[in-house]
């Protein structure tokens, strides 16, 4: 009878063991393991986000705030080679007076006062004047900016990867009424 008692002991001790051993497993693979990037991705290092560099979603609004999340960490690497590649982040870096997209997200972050509050910029829908499903502007000049500068215009366009910078401009001289 206390071998039997025994053995039926076991069959808990073991299943303990093998979800500590699991869970161990698990934690260690996650600290060890290297970041995800996903497909052709590069790395960063400083900001929240696993370094990882910020690519446009299924709308134009993370664009714009990948940008302003950029110039407060002080990141480049975050959207220069990815959201602001090519011919938008030629133009964005000529309207911030900068030589490339990389001194001008260091030249913009400079300006910033509260790097909280001007990473965590919203883009409200009124901000937002779509030009079908495929490409849309957004006005910084229509948000509420805190702890830093306006970045600007960002004439924006959705490819098979994400949305993209494809044009940038200062902000207009009177903003436009909200768009739809």
């Amino acid at each position: 009878m206390a071998k039997e008692r025994r053995r039926r002991a076991y069959l808990p001790a073991g299943i303990v063991i093998l979800a500590v051993l699991g869970g161990g497993q698990y934690y260690l693979s996650n600290i060890f393991a290297p970041a995800d990037t996903g497909p052709g991705g590069s790395t960063g290092s400083g900001a929240a986000g696993g370094g990882q560099p910020l690519k446009g979603e299924a709308d134009p609004n993370f664009v714009v705030v990948s940008a302003y999340a950029a110039v407060a960490a002080d990141e480049p690497d975050l959207v220069c080679s990815s959201v602001l590649g090519g011919i938008g982040g030629v133009s964005f870096a000529k309207d911030l007076g900068a030589a490339n997209c990389a001194e001008a997200i260091h030249k913009a972050s400079k300006a910033v006062t509260d790097r909280n509050a001007y990473a965590g910029v919203t883009v409200p829908q009124g901000a937002v004047h779509k030009d079908g499903t495929a490409a849309a502007t957004v006005y910084s000049c229509a948000m509420s900016i805190t702890g830093g500068e306006s970045l600007g215009t960002f004439k924006v366009g959705n490819t098979a990867n994400g949305w993209i910078v494809l044009d940038h401009q200062p902000d207009p001289p009177s903003c436009p009424p909200a768009g739809s």
